[in-house]
């Protein structure tokens, strides 16, 4: 084999760990210097399945209180936490109840009541929410 086929053997082998540790890196950087953390928890569809709530939980580090956030998106539409607006947002990792009773109206609660809440909007577009 020739030496530079061995070359390029040894530099792709050390590409994967090299950008692995490259995007730890950089991941632990920026949670320390503030960026947010978003994970998706469940999505519950309308009756006829053309709208989502989706709900998330964010951590932003030890300077702000984690998060449980909801959302309303259009099936088919991607959800991102920079773009679509929530209307939810309430105070540690919680595990929202979800009903929705028609395509325009939908009850949100919580088994165990949350510490603070942030936002609690009563409409997104034509959708309807109650709280309980």
């Amino acid at each position: 084999m020739s030496r530079r086929r061995w070359i390029g053997i040894a530099v792709a082998a050390l590409a994967v760990p090299i950008g692995f540790l490259g995007v730890v890196l950089i991941d632990s950087v920026m949670h320390q210097s503030g960026a947010c953390r978003v994970v998706r928890q469940r999505a519950f569809a309308s009756p006829n399945g053309s709208q989502l709530v989706v709900v998330v939980w964010k951590s932003c580090g030890a300077t702000v209180p984690d998060s449980t956030q909801a959302s309303i998106v259009a099936r088919g539409r991607t959800f991102s936490p920079e773009s679509t607006p929530t209307f939810l947002s309430v105070r540690g990792h919680l595990d929202p109840v979800v009903a929705w009773s028609s395509e325009r109206a939908v009850r949100i609660g919580f088994i165990s009541g949350p510490d603070q809440i942030y936002k609690r909007d009563a409409r997104v577009g034509d959708v309807t929410i109650s709280y309980e």
